[in-house]
């Protein structure tokens, strides 16, 4: 197996959505290090947000050695109503294939497609299959499912698909099984294919000592009702607002306002910090310089700032959601009920008061260990072989 070509149906890390398709970015370069040819088609029907606003991207790029083939066209209706999807369906499938047919005139026919989403992922994958006989397989990250937000109106065909995959996955462990179960994935195995911790964390670097003297706790994630912040604002306030620390949540959403109001009420705006956007290289200095990571969702797929801020020896403090319970142990961190504020405090207590102590530089090997380059195409190319037997 040398060439594998990455389906993504959406943004792919354009001008405007810098992190969009990242997961499967690093999962691209980590590949094409490693010897394999790699490349990536993004088709995407942008949201009806975006209408009347223009979107400049480049429809071909190479980026670090990663062909990328785009073309978004504008959606005019929510995707959120159930029957339009199977439209929307179609759309990517026509989409899709015309990037795939422009992919390959440049860099030829690869030998096993790697859908990333199943909407609307594998509906590319398999028009692509039924074309041109390209065996593929599937990851899921998305927590669509797990949210109950997945259409029904596609359940049937994505089933009738997933059976032709060479390979079902998802990217953690608890989240195959709940996949499975919530798709009523009968007679299909679900596999895990974890992320890779992206390349600026797995490679070299020294752990340098934290330039603050106040005790920092931070969290980076989307500001929405899943992910739950209120949790960690209230956990804080409770214990916290009389100490010498501080709170950093980066990130916006539709909870900002809400999260900001409870701040106001307890008078702690100089001590809970708001940083509603972030560089890529701001968010991992920030990381570096904090003393503990908090991460509060009811549903995690993964969770790769976890393992980002444990590679950079900051230990983890979640509730225990999918992704997160398989990460955090107790040699990086703690794991806590959803929406046990008390519990919470008591272990952000713990790390402050340093009752309970975590070695930085082991923080960093673990993770590295269990989620770096090394292992994550060891178990990759394995099950990349077995679907091309």
């Amino acid at each position: 197996m040398k060439h594998v070509l990455i389906v993504f149906t959406g943004e792919f890390k354009t001008q405007i959505y810098p992190l969009g398709g990242v997961f499967q970015y690093e999962h691209a370069l980590a590949l094409n290090k490693n010897g394999i040819k790699t490349g990536v088609i993004a088709p995407g029907l942008l949201s009806v947000r975006r209408i009347l606003k223009k979107y400049p991207y480049k429809k071909y790029e190479l980026i670090k050695g990663i062909p990328v083939f785009r073309y978004f066209k504008q959606n005019f209706f929510p995707a959120r109503i159930g029957l339009y999807n199977l439209l929307l369906a179609k759309e990517y499938e026509k989409i899709g294939l015309d990037l795939f047919e422009k992919y390959i005139k440049k860099f030829g026919k690869p030998d096993l497609i790697h859908a990333h989403d199943i909407r609307f992922g594998i509906y590319v994958a398999n028009v692509i299959n039924k074309k041109y006989k390209i065996p593929f397989l599937t990851t899921e990250c998305s927590s669509e499912t797990v949210e109950n937000l997945f259409p029904n109106p596609l359940k049937k065909s994505a089933i009738s698909i997933l059976k032709k995959s060479k390979a079902v996955t998802a990217c953690s462990k608890p989240f195959s099984k709940v996949f499975s179960k919530k798709l009523e994935l009968k007679n299909i195995k679900v596999g895990t294919i974890y992320p890779v911790l992206p390349h600026d964390l797995s490679k070299n670097l020294t752990l340098k000592k934290k330039e603050r003297k106040v005790f920092t706790f931070i969290t980076v994630n989307r500001l929405d009702k899943n992910k739950n912040i209120k949790l960690i604002v209230k956990s804080f306030i409770k214990g916290f607002k009389n100490e010498n620390a501080i709170l950093k949540i980066i990130g916006h959403g539709p909870e900002f306002k809400n999260l900001i109001n409870i701040s106001k009420a307890n008078n702690t705006e100089k001590k809970i910090i708001f940083i509603r956007k972030a560089t890529r290289e701001m968010m991992k200095k920030e990381l570096a310089n904090s003393d503990c990571f908090l991460s509060s969702s009811f549903h995690e797929t993964f969770g790769v700032v976890l393992i980002e801020a444990l590679a950079l020896g900051v230990p983890v403090i979640s509730t225990r959601a999918e992704g997160p319970s398989e990460i955090v142990n107790n040699k990086n961190g703690f794991l806590v009920k959803h929406n046990d504020a008390t519990s919470y405090t008591k272990c952000m207590k713990k790390i402050f008061l340093k009752k309970k102590k975590f070695n930085r530089l082991n923080l960093r090997k673990n993770i590295i260990k269990r989620f770096g380059t090394h292992k994550f195409i060891e178990t990759t190319i394995k099950i990349y072989k077995k679907c091309l037997r």
